[in-house]
């Protein structure tokens, strides 16, 4: 990926805290309830949760978009003094790529970078050149001038991250980003963060509920009706499971887990929403044959072998699916 030199470097020293994050929305129903969080300099942190968790709401607050009801969130210095979600300085230091397209589709990539530079403040000449510095970045720089509703989905993505970073952002605030996305896009947008975390040590700060995408943080806030439920880094998540899951597909999976917690001493629970087993433990091939031999014949309908994701750990900490969103859990 080419660095975008037009680009001034961000420079960030600055420390993001929300303390005590509260939200709810008409109607009464909370979203937040008292959510902390810190982003060190050019650290990326991860809220991770399903549908309905509060990230997205969280991100509003942080990005001046959605009016606090209650807590703060301030934007430290290296000295330590604080700064306001509202003063306008605060805001100016902040790029944001939202989970839903927001691309003027009529104009080309190079006008939408443009007019977001201008919009920023950036003279006409120099907002020229750093519109051509980032379509090259976001490996667009032959699509430059076609309009952006003749672009695939991971290409108006990637504008997306380029005009987001226009004004160089100490702070880049990502809504589920890669929603839609195939997993080349996937690659290529992560690429563009992680060149730009090198080039410029831009803070980020994601909202996801993939886990994959949640792996690449640098500490994760794992996120649960509008709660931080644990706060680490993904390999300290991860290393609370053991080394291996045996995944068993059972008609009557409650049962199944309590026998093979009674009669093989396993930590086995029922994966929420389906008909699944799960049976923590290490040298996981073992434990299928002592399984396979010691269970009644037809309880199990089938038995496989996976390493643990961080969304066993969700699913562990919470008892839910990251992919089951509130409404469901709740309407069940």
């Amino acid at each position: 990926m080419t660095r975008p030199n037009a680009l001034p470097d961000a420079g960030a020293s600055r420390r993001l805290v929300a303390r005590e994050l509260q939200h709810a929305y008409r109607g009464g129903r909370q979203v937040l309830r008292g959510l902390d969080l810190t982003v060190e300099p050019g650290e990326l942190v991860g809220l991770l949760g399903p549908n309905g968790s509060g990230k997205s709401t969280a991100l509003a607050l942080i990005g001046g978009l959605a009016r606090l009801q209650a807590g703060a969130v301030t934007w430290h210095d290296a000295d330590g003094v604080p700064h306001p979600v509202d003063s306008y300085g605060y805001r100016a230091r902040m790029g944001m790529v939202f989970q839903s397209p927001s691309l003027d589709r009529a104009l080309t990539a190079r006008q939408n970078l443009t007019l977001a530079a201008r919009m920023q403040g950036i003279p006409a000449k120099a907002a020229a050149e750093r519109a051509t510095a980032l379509l090259a970045w976001a490996d667009l720089a032959d699509r430059a001038d076609d309009a952006v509703k003749a672009y695939s989905g991971g290409m108006a993505r990637r504008l997306e991250f380029a005009r987001a970073i226009v004004h160089t952002p100490e702070l880049l605030l990502l809504d589920e980003p890669t929603t839609g996305l195939d997993a080349q896009s996937f690659d290529r947008a992560w690429a563009l963060v992680d060149n730009l975390r090198r080039a410029h040590g831009t803070s980020v700060l994601l909202a996801t509920h993939r886990p994959e995408e949640a792996a690449r943080c640098d500490r994760l806030v794992i996120i649960d009706d509008g709660r931080a439920v644990r706060v680490d880094t993904p390999e300290r998540l991860v290393s609370e499971i053991a080394d291996d899951l045996v995944v068993i597909e059972a008609d009557a999976p409650d049962a199944l887990a309590a026998t093979i917690r009674e009669r093989f001493g396993l930590a086995a629970r029922v994966e929420a929403g389906a008909s699944r087993v799960l049976v923590e433990c290490a040298r996981g091939h073992e434990v299928i044959v002592r399984l396979v031999e010691g269970l009644p014949a037809g309880r199990v309908d089938a038995i496989s072998l996976r390493r643990p994701t961080l969304g066993d750990v969700f699913l562990k900490l919470t008892g839910a699916a990251l992919d089951a969103d509130l409404a469901s859990r709740e309407a069940a």
